[in-house]
C-alpha cells in the first residue's frame, strides 16, 4: 500500500464469502494505547458488504477500547479469516461503532437464538486485502 494512502478496498467476493462463512475462524488483532497487540476470536465478525466488515460488540471490553483509540488516531486494525488451506487478512480502518441499523438488526436476528441482544457493532473499512493461504501468493496483496 503507498504510504501516506488510505483508499477504501473493496473485498473480492471469494474473501467476502469467507468472512461470511460461519464455518471459518475469525480473529481481529487491535492495538492498545500501550502499543501491546490485543486478538480476539470473532464469531461475529462478517462482511456484509464489498467494503464493510462489521461485528457484534459483546463482551469485548479491551477491543471496543482499542477501536476506540484507533478511530480517534486514524490507525489500523487487521482481521483474519482462516478455513482450510484459504486464509485472507484484511487491513481495515475502523469506521464507527453503531447501535442501530441494518447490521445492528441482522446480528440481533442471529442472536436470538441465543438468548442474547446485541448492544451495538463496529464497522470496519477494508483497506488492504492480503492472501494469507500457504503457497506461492502467501502475504501477496490481492
Amino acid at each position: 500500500m503507498a504510504s501516506g494512502v488510505t483508499m477504501v478496498k473493496e473485498l473480492p467476493k471469494n474473501v467476502q464469502a469467507l468472512f461470511n462463512d460461519p464455518q471459518a475462524v475469525k480473529i481481529l488483532a487491535t492495538r492498545s494505547s500501550n502499543g501491546m497487540l490485543h486478538m480476539v476470536p470473532l464469531g461475529s465478525l462478517v462482511a456484509p458488504a464489498p467494503d464493510t466488515i462489521a461485528f457484534a460488540k459483546i463482551m469485548a471490553k479491551e477491543t471496543h477500547a482499542n477501536l476506540e483509540e484507533a478511530l480517534k488516531a486514524g490507525t489500523f486494525v487487521s482481521a483474519l479469516a482462516v478455513k482450510g488451506g484459504e486464509a485472507y487478512q484484511v487491513r481495515c480502518k475502523p469506521k464507527g461503532y453503531v447501535t442501530s441499523g441494518p447490521v445492528v438488526d441482522a446480528m440481533n436476528e442471529k442472536f436470538k437464538a441465543r438468548g442474547m441482544t446485541v448492544p451495538g457493532a463496529w464497522l470496519l473499512t477494508p483497506i488492504e486485502v492480503l492472501n494469507q493461504s500457504p503457497g506461492p501468493n502467501a502475504g501477496k496483496p490481492m
